[in-house]
């Protein structure tokens, strides 16, 4: 494996201990704000060739979208970059936790 896969469990568990990550919300912008997670920031997937200087270094770059495709593909593509990049495997259809920042 090229790099980590978690589950939304452990992802809730990583934002529930403060662990330090950038958690990147890769749904539209409609999406997001309708709801997202605790600390995500959004950055649509289509944007994210154009604001990859806004990714910082140093920290693990943690991905989520709807189901989890689009996060494997930014993964995949950064990963090649070398970043340091975790795949929040299920996306958001799977979070189950308590962090789920409401809406409009």
């Amino acid at each position: 494996m090229r790099y980590p896969i978690i589950s939304m469990r452990e992802l809730e568990y990583w934002i529930t201990t403060g662990r330090q990550i950038y958690l990147v919300d890769l749904r539209s912008r409609d999406a997001y704000e309708k709801g997202h997670l605790l600390g995500a920031v959004n950055i649509p997937f289509d944007e994210l060739e154009e604001r990859m200087e806004e990714l910082p270094a140093g920290i693990p770059l943690v991905f989520y979208c709807v189901r989890g495709s689009q996060s494997m593909l930014a993964c995949n593509h950064l990963c090649d970059r070398g970043y340091q990049v975790v795949n929040a495997a299920g996306g958001l259809n799977a979070y189950r936790g308590q962090h789920l920042v409401a809406g409009k």
